[in-house]
């Protein structure tokens, strides 16, 4: 008799990309190497480069091949974390935080946010014309480079040291960051955009009838009121009538009596 086999889980390990020099980022355990593709891992990069400057950020994975049990991932993700941001805020200086879609010469559809503080505080027109600048500079950088470059050019801070020296000419800045970096699937933002939409269109419409309930509620408690003080007051003037014949019968008993 033939023994059936047993199918038993394998420690497989997650390798970085060409730019990391395909360090190992980690294992998982599955049954099957393909299982392990769609799964995503975040690492420091501090860890990726060997650079204590760069603890402050974290790089997101997401696994796309497996190849002789391996698997390689490619990177979706570049965030700054939220602790190092709060350390590098200041009062009463200008903190330039913005978000916009941009794409790739490969055509990655990207979500940007940089992050710009000022040496000193800043008038209004001043803070709207580097927004305006910094987001000119980096559409127009992103457009011109593979998503493989840009992230290379993230890690390396070439993007944020030539886009500080652009916005110097307009103001100094102390800091000069991409707080966020994100692969986005417009198809399902726009879908995600609308269901929100929706749903805040049916809670404005559930309040809606919430309050003309209420105010029909209101109502019928006023007109039930009404008809009630109406009641009362019908009720009133017959006993007031009563009271007033029967006065009027002692009256006119009490004058026979005399009479």
């Amino acid at each position: 008799m033939v023994k059936a086999k047993v199918i038993r889980k394998e420690w497989c390990p997650i390798l970085a990309p060409k730019i990391f020099q395909n360090t190992v980022l980690g294992e998982t355990y599955v049954y099957e190497p393909e299982q392990m593709i769609g799964k995503s891992i975040i690492q420091n990069l501090m860890n990726l480069t060997n650079d204590v400057k760069r603890q402050n950020i974290n790089v997101k994975f997401k696994v796309a091949n497996v190849q002789n049990g391996k698997a390689f991932a490619d990177v979706i993700g570049y965030y700054m974390a939220q602790s190092s941001i709060r350390r590098l805020i200041r009062r009463n200086i200008e903190k330039i935080n913005m978000s916009f879609l941009c794409k790739t010469s490969d055509n990655k559809n990207l979500q940007i946010k940089p992050l710009l503080i000022a040496r000193s505080a800043t008038t209004g027109s001043v803070a709207t014309k580097m927004r305006k600048n910094a987001q000119d500079f980096i559409v127009k950088y992103i457009n011109s480079v593979s998503y493989d470059n840009l992230v290379n050019d993230m890690i390396t801070h070439k993007l944020q040291a030539f886009l500080k020296k652009d916005l110097n000419k307009i103001h100094p800045l102390r800091i000069c960051e991409i707080r966020s970096m994100e692969i986005v699937d417009l198809e399902k933002k726009k879908e995600a955009q609308n269901q929100a939409k929706a749903a805040k269109k049916e809670k404005h419409a559930k309040k809606a009838e919430s309050k003309a309930a209420e105010k029909k509620e209101s109502k019928a408690k006023e007109e039930k009121s009404e008809v009630k003080e109406n009641k009362e007051t019908v009720k009133e003037s017959k006993d007031t009538q009563k009271t007033e014949a029967k006065d009027t019968a002692e009256k006119e008993q009490k004058s026979e009596q005399s009479s």
